[in-house]
């Protein structure tokens, strides 16, 4: 697995590389610390990239930049947002230029993995007490579900969650984690612009 890590705090950049190469068995990860040189290492590496990580605070420009224009060149590139804010706003700008996860790094180093896990699986993930922020525009509950916006494991997820069964039980008959369940809901609701399983589920 290959990943880039751009964020110009080396200790937390050092021990989030730690963690993807423990949990993660990512066997390739490259560093970096500042938008110049993440430009120049995606467009070395950008077709071996598996995963890419940016801080939004970086020393010579925002994260958020640097992802519009490295999805504007390469749109199947998989990018997760990390900040060291719960910014809302922050959120809703990186998801909307394409990032498929908004991590803040005051997370749990167990639930980012499984954020990253899920991103990883085709999912998009978002914090659940963020989740609301999405939501503003509009009424959640008039909203259409649809299915193509979800993955397969997520589908699956939903089917299971229409009959009634809990986090728990899912994660039994799925062969997962009850935390990963968890993220897949989190992914679900999101995808269809809903706050709870209640506006969810008919």
């Amino acid at each position: 697995m290959h990943i880039l890590v751009v964020d110009d705090n080396d200790e937390f950049r050092q021990g989030l590389v730690q963690v993807l190469q423990e949990d993660l068995q990512a066997t390739h990860i490259i560093e970096a610390r500042s938008v110049a040189d993440a430009r120049d290492l995606t467009g070395q590496h950008h077709r071996s990239f598996n995963l890419m990580l940016f801080d939004h605070g970086l020393p010579d420009g925002e994260g958020v930049v640097l992802l519009e224009e490295i999805l504007n060149q390469y749109p199947y590139l998989k990018i997760v947002m990390l900040s060291g804010w719960e910014d809302p706003g922050l959120m809703r700008q990186a998801l909307e230029v394409g990032a498929l996860g908004y991590i803040p790094k005051s997370t749990k180093t167990s639930v980012m993995i499984t954020a990253i896990q899920l991103v990883l699986a085709g999912g998009t993930y978002i914090p659940t007490h963020l989740l609301a922020y999405l939501s503003k525009e509009g009424s959640p509950a008039a909203k259409a579900f649809t299915r193509d916006s979800l993955t397969k494991r997520q589908l699956e997820v939903y089917d299971l969650l229409r009959a009634d069964l809990s986090n728990k039980e899912i994660a039994r008959r799925l062969n997962i984690t009850e935390a990963t369940v968890k993220a897949h809901v989190t992914a679900i609701l999101r995808s269809q612009g809903v706050t709870s399983r209640t506006q969810l589920l008919p």
